[in-house]
């Protein structure tokens, strides 16, 4: 079980370095959006063609964050102690970058 733990681990990690390196394009991002790997966009939101030098490494512009990252930051959100208040409608709770003593709280 532990070996399985540290290869889920390790998929992960390289997962968010693929997206930390995805180079954003000025086609997407000035219409709002964020280079990502397409299959990760969240559903409904690819945009074809707007991150053409990435194009053919699989990647397409989203209105949203890709649906592998699960930082909190990435999300607008930060982490907070679990004591402090956030409203619960904006808690991300499948926040992979706070540790079990914090909260992510979108800031809107």
């Amino acid at each position: 079980m532990r070996e399985v733990s540290k290869r889920i681990g390790y998929y992960k990690v390289n997962t968010i370095r693929v997206i930390d390196n995805i180079m954003q394009e000025s086609p997407c991002s000035s219409e709002g959006g964020i280079c990502t790997i397409a299959e990760d966009c969240p559903q409904l939101t690819e945009e074809l063609g707007l991150c053409p030098k990435q194009r053919n490494q699989g990647i397409e512009c989203c209105y949203g964050v890709s649906v592998k990252d699960t930082r909190c930051s990435r999300h607008g959100g930060v982490c907070l102690p679990a004591t402090e208040f956030c409203n619960p409608k904006l808690i991300y709770r499948d926040a992979s970058d706070c540790d079990t003593s914090h909260k992510c709280c979108i800031m809107v």
